[in-house]
This record gives structure tokens, sequence and C-alpha cells, in this order.
């Protein structure tokens, strides 16, 4: 979710201001929710494992220690990636994400075209980055939004890998459907965003 927006400084009352920034957090709040199934999906295949929950048919056996604190160690690695890591690359600056369905995902998502049109009737003069501070929150939001994304991509790919070691072939094909879909999507699409956005921020 995008930081600093609202409506540009000036043109809008306070209250009109409040009535837009309650229904973009509404809207965008609408738009997690099947985004959120992801999660549901990895504690439904990893309690499994637990236990108290593991089925009397269900006969995987859990992974072993060593394997998950390497897993975890795995997927902290998006907190330490430098800044550096983040700066559009020339290539992203291109049709690569165009191609690859980015401006469709763009309408669906938070804070995407659907939400902003949708806000433009409450207030005409909104804008997501309406001064140069609010884009540079932006811009750090993305880079924020990535990490996190970027982190639980990794714990989805490992949990594919970990199914297909199983002979889960239902569960790799489920995780690996919702994973693009809900998380490396979001990560190219702050990628798309500040590829767009680096000649106005950089």
């Amino acid at each position: 979710m995008a930081a600093g927006v609202g409506p540009r400084p000036g043109s809008a009352s306070p209250a009109a201001v409040e009535a837009v920034k309650k229904a973009r957090d509404r809207m965008n709040m609408l738009v997690l929710v099947l985004p959120g199934q992801w999660f549901g999906l990895m504690v439904l295949y990893w309690g499994r494992f637990l236990p108290p929950l593991r089925p009397y048919t269900f006969h995987v056996p859990a992974p072993e220690p060593w394997l998950l604190a390497a897993g975890a160690a795995f997927c902290a690695l998006p907190a330490v990636l430098p800044r550096s890591y983040f700066r559009p690359r020339a290539f992203e600056r291109g049709p690569l994400y165009r191609r690859l369905g980015l401006r469709a995902f763009r309408f669906l998502a938070t804070d995407g075209e659907l939400i902003n049109r949708r806000l433009r009737r409450l207030d005409p003069s909104y804008r997501v980055m309406a001064s140069r501070a609010a884009l540079a929150e932006h811009w750090n939001g993305s880079i924020t939004n990535e990490r996190w994304h970027l982190a639980f991509f990794l714990l989805g790919l490992l949990t594919q890998v970990f199914a297909l070691a199983s002979s889960e072939y239902g569960w790799a094909a489920l995780l690996t459907v919702f994973n693009v879909a809900f998380n490396l999507y979001p990560v190219m699409h702050q990628r798309y965003k500040r590829s767009r956005l680096r000649s106005l921020y950089m």
C-alpha cells in the first residue's frame, strides 16, 4: 500500500480528505482479501506436520530442524539486501513488465487504477503522489513491500520444492499458482512502479 497519498494540498476540505482516506483504506483491504488466501493455504499445508493436527493417513515426515533453520535464514535474505538491489535496471525500463501483464495487474492492485478512479469520483483532485515528499514515501514504501513479498515468495518456493520432493504434486501445483499470483507478481509490480517513477525520483 502506498504511503503519502491523498489530494493535492489545498484542494479539498479536511472532511473530504478524511472521507477519501477512509474509502481508500476500505477498498485496499477488499483487494487484499484474495491474496490473503495464500497465508491460509500455507497454514493448511504446514499444519499437517504438527502432531496434534496430523491426519491419520498422512505419512510425509516433517523436515529436520536444521532444514527449517536454513529455510528461515534463506527467507530472511530480502531484509538484508542493499538498497542498490531495488534500483530499477535498464531492462526493467523497457517493455518487459508490460508484456508480462503488469498493466492489468496494476489495474486491480492496491492503490491501483480501479481504486484511484473510484476515489477521483469522490474528489477529482485526488492523486496518489501529490507532492515530492509523497513521491519519496511512495518509492520507499514500494521497497518495503518488495522486501516482504520477496520473503514470502521464497517461503512459498521452498514449500513448493518440499511438496515436490514429498510427491505431493497437487499441493505443489496449487502452491505455485498462488505464489506466482500473490507474491511474484507483487514483487514485479513494485519494480514496475519504480521503473516508471525513476525519472521523477532519481
